[in-house]
Parts: structure tokens; sequence; C-alpha cells
């Protein structure tokens, strides 16, 4: 640096009288002296000088293709999130609808009711008794339940001298909620044979709802 600091003075003319002063630290030099002074150095000499890339490659060329490349990224990628779009709504629109149809199933304790069947009317009777507040009445809920459960076990066909018979004849694989109906079941005989049967709002809810898949299956609400 030190080299081309010398050369660049000895080409830069002496300031005339006309020539302004300039500041102390400032070198009195324009590019073109500045580009004279690189040239007679040695330093020139080690750093070749470096060809024009424009020479090698058609950069109009290359920038052209990469418009072009990102031009049809866009639009696939424009076409795709439209197809996620018209999904997405699709799917909402499906669900809207459930939600709809689901709302119109549900009592205010959040059981299902009864949508048709020859026991409509009774079985929306019962879930009346479980929008209640009292124990008594959600375990007459669930009584009433079982008995619309046994009613309905007879007129399917099911032999036996008491439910308990008519559950045992079921044949494996003949109902796909003959396991709710036991369970069920033993909750019904938890508050016939015990009067100091404590009935939790959600044992019983879950009770109801087991019946209620049971009637469903065979019909009968």
């Amino acid at each position: 640096m030190r080299e081309i600091y010398n050369i660049v003075m000895d080409l830069t003319p002496t300031p005339t009288s006309l020539t302004p002063t300039v500041p102390p630290g400032l070198f009195p030099i324009d590019f073109g002296t500045l580009v004279r002074a690189w040239q007679h150095s040695s330093v020139a000499q080690i750093f070749p000088q470096i060809p024009d890339i424009s020479t090698f490659f058609d950069v109009d060329a290359i920038v052209a293709k990469i418009k072009l490349v990102s031009f049809f990224i866009s639009v696939v990628f424009s076409f795709l999130f439209m197809v996620v779009l018209m999904k997405l709504r699709g799917l909402y629109a499906a669900q809207a609808v459930l939600a709809q149809q689901s709302a119109s199933l549900i009592s205010s304790s959040g059981i299902p009711t009864a949508v048709k069947g020859p026991y409509r009317a009774r079985w929306e009777e019962i879930l009346e008794h479980m929008d209640s507040a009292k124990e008594a009445e959600w375990k007459f809920a669930i009584i009433e339940a079982d008995n619309l459960a046994d009613l309905v076990l007879k007129r399917a066909g099911f032999q036996g001298d008491s439910m308990g018979d008519r559950m045992m004849s079921i044949q494996d694989g003949q109902l796909i909620t003959v396991q709710d109906l036991w369970e069920a079941h033993k909750v019904r005989n938890n508050i016939a044979h015990n009067a100091e049967y404590f009935l939790r709002y959600s044992e019983a809810k879950q009770a109801i709802q087991k019946y209620e898949k049971f009637l469903l299956e065979l019909g009968g609400v």
C-alpha cells in the first residue's frame, strides 16, 4: 500500500495557485490517477486482472431462466393453496352441519335424545328425569331405562325368565351393544339392591348413554 501511495503522489500534478488547497489527511487525487498508480505498481503484477464473468456466462439468459422458474413455482404454490383452501372450506361446512345435527339430538344434560322408534316418547320422559339436580331422579331414570331395555329385549324375541336370562341368551356377535347393556344393568342392580347406594351424576349419565346405544341398535327409540 505504501508503494501505491508513493506512485500516486508522483503521478499527481503539483498544485498551482489556482488549485484549491486540500485539507490535511485527504489525498488530492482522482479515480484516473488511482488507476494509473495501480497499473504501475508491483501489486498489480501479483494479482492478475480478474476476467469479466460476462465473457463466460450469458447473464441475461440465466436471469431470464430464473424468472421463468420462479413464475412456475409461484403458480404451483398458488394452485396448491387454493386446493387446500377449498378442502378446508368443505371440511368446515361438513363439521358445521354435523354440529347442528348433533345439537338437535342433545338434551340440556348432554345426553343424546332419541330421534325415532316406538318408545321415543317414553325415552324422552326418562331423559327429563336426568335433567333434574336430584339423585333420586337419576336413580328413577336408570330404573326406567332398564325396564325399557328389557321390554325391547322381549319384543326382539330374546327368551328368558328374567332380564339377566334374556341378556345371557344373546349370542356372541349378535348385538354390538350387549356389553354396554350389561354395564348399565349393573348400575341398575346397585340401585335396586342397595338403598344406601350413592349414585354420582357422571355414573348415571354414562349408564343412560349405554342404554341409549342399545335401544338405538334394536330400533326401540
